[in-house]
Formats: structure tokens, C-alpha cells, sequence
């Protein structure tokens, strides 16, 4: 069974006829685990609003992003450690989301709440068409979107070693101009395409009987798509604000 997230790249699971997991329960899971960085994230973000403290939202996010990302990967290889993870994880995406919020409200007032509202409608949308059949995960579609996936974690990759090692840039790729905004506008479209194989991936694995506990993987895996998709739509914001 296969999560096509960006960062929850593969994970094996196994029938279980006794405890299956259900899409009810991944549901609650989900949302338990949004509701949880919503919260951290919005209290951060109100703190440091308050303070007018920079340099706690950079550490937030900062340490949530790499708190986030160590516990995705434990996840990933160790599948049995999600139930124990998930809360966690959540906590360190709300402490990331709470810290990038409040540095593009600073530098582009109203981006966040923008950002959450594209989000919010897209993933509504999504939903919409995916539960209506208009839109189905096919081999090709799911070909398509992991190749696309990829390639964005490639560039973004080359992005960060350039700027810690030779601190430079992707000439135009990540600067407010026509090439920027496009590439920007091409991840915010792939990150919400993630979330028809998230749905695609909760339905088959309940289909099949995973286990119950694969239900907080499902949940860890589609909260990682809310979070890319809320930064994918933040940033192409910021750079059209710029432009």
C-alpha cells in the first residue's frame, strides 16, 4: 500500500479482520490531529503577534520543521510507531506553522488568512470531485503526480544545498518574476493534488483491513499534505504580492 506524500513515501501494511481500520476513524484522527496544530499554531502565531517577537516565530519554525520532518521519517520506516508519533508530529507542524504564519504577516499582511482560506476551499473542492468520481486516482494520475512531487523535492533540494553551501539560488526559480510565480503556482497545484492520493489511500487501505492503528499513518499523511499546501499557497502569495 502506497502513500504518494511527499513525505510519507512508502508504507507496508497487512490485512487485519479483527480491529480494520474504517474511514470514519481516520476521519477522526485527521481531524484531531489538525485540530491540534491549528491550535499550537495559532497560539504561537498570537504570541509572537503580541510580542512582536521575530525571533521566537523563526525558532518555531525552525524546530518544528525539522521536528516534523525526523518524526515523518520514523513513521515511514517503522509504520508501528504512528499511534505514539501522531500527536507529537502535529505539535511540531503546529510550532512550524505558527512561526512561518507570523513572518509573511509581517513582510505581507493578510497572506496567512489567505493562505488558510485557499486551503480550506481547495481541500473542500477536492473532496468534492473525489467523492463525486470526477476526479479518480488512476495509474496515470498517481504516475503523474508522484513524478511531479519528485521533481518539486529535487528542485527544492538543490534550492537549500545551493543556499547553505554557496549561498545563492535558483536563478529566477524562487524570485518574484513570471518564472517564480509559475513554478509557485505549479507546486500549490501538486501539493493539492497529493490530497486525491491521500484519499485514495485511506479508501483502499480500508477496503483491504489494515489495521486500526494505520489510521494515524493515514492522519499523519494527510496532515502533511494540509501543511505543504497552506505553505505552497503562503509563498505564491508573497511572491504576487511582490510582484
Amino acid at each position: 500500500m502506497q502513500s504518494n506524500n511527499p513525505i510519507l513515501t512508502r508504507v507496508e501494511t497487512y490485512a487485519d479482520y479483527q480491529k480494520p481500520m474504517t474511514i470514519q476513524g481516520t476521519i477522526g484522527k485527521s481531524v484531531l490531529l489538525t485540530g491540534i496544530a491549528a491550535a499550537v499554531g495559532l497560539a504561537i502565531f498570537f504570541y509572537c503577534a503580541l510580542t512582536i517577537n521575530t525571533a521566537i516565530a523563526g525558532a518555531a519554525s525552525l524546530v518544528g520543521a525539522i521536528g516534523a520532518m525526523i518524526l515523518a521519517l520514523v513513521t515511514v520506516f517503522k509504520p508501528n510507531t504512528a499511534p505514539m508519533l501522531a500527536v507529537p508530529y502535529a505539535l511540531f507542524e503546529g510550532a512550524f506553522l505558527g512561526g512561518v504564519s507570523f513572518v509573511f504577516q509581517m513582510k505581507y499582511p493578510g497572506a496567512p488568512l489567505q493562505a488558510l482560506l485557499a486551503t480550506f476551499v481547495t481541500t473542500l473542492a477536492l473532496f468534492g470531485l473525489y467523492k463525486f468520481q470526477i476526479i479518480r486516482a488512476t495509474e496515470k494520475f498517481k504516475a503523474v503526480v508522484m513524478s511531479a512531487t519528485l521533481a518539486i523535492a529535487l528542485v527544492f533540494v538543490v534550492q537549500m544545498v545551493m543556499g547553505l553551501i554557496f549561498s545563492s539560488s535558483i536563478p529566477y526559480v524562487f524570485q518574484s518574476n513570471w518564472l517564480g510565480i509559475g513554478f509557485a503556482a505549479f507546486v500549490a497545484v501538486i501539493a493539492s493534488l497529493n490530497l486525491i492520493l491521500d484519499f485514495d489511500l485511506i479508501e483502499n487501505a480500508a477496503a483491504q483491513r489494515a489495521p486500526q492503528s494505520f489510521e494515524w499513518t493515514c492522519a499523519i499523511s494527510l496532515l502533511a499534505t494540509l501543511v505543504w499546501m497552506y505553505i505552497s499557497f503562503l509563498r505564491l502569495i508573497g511572491l504576487l504580492s511582490n510582484d
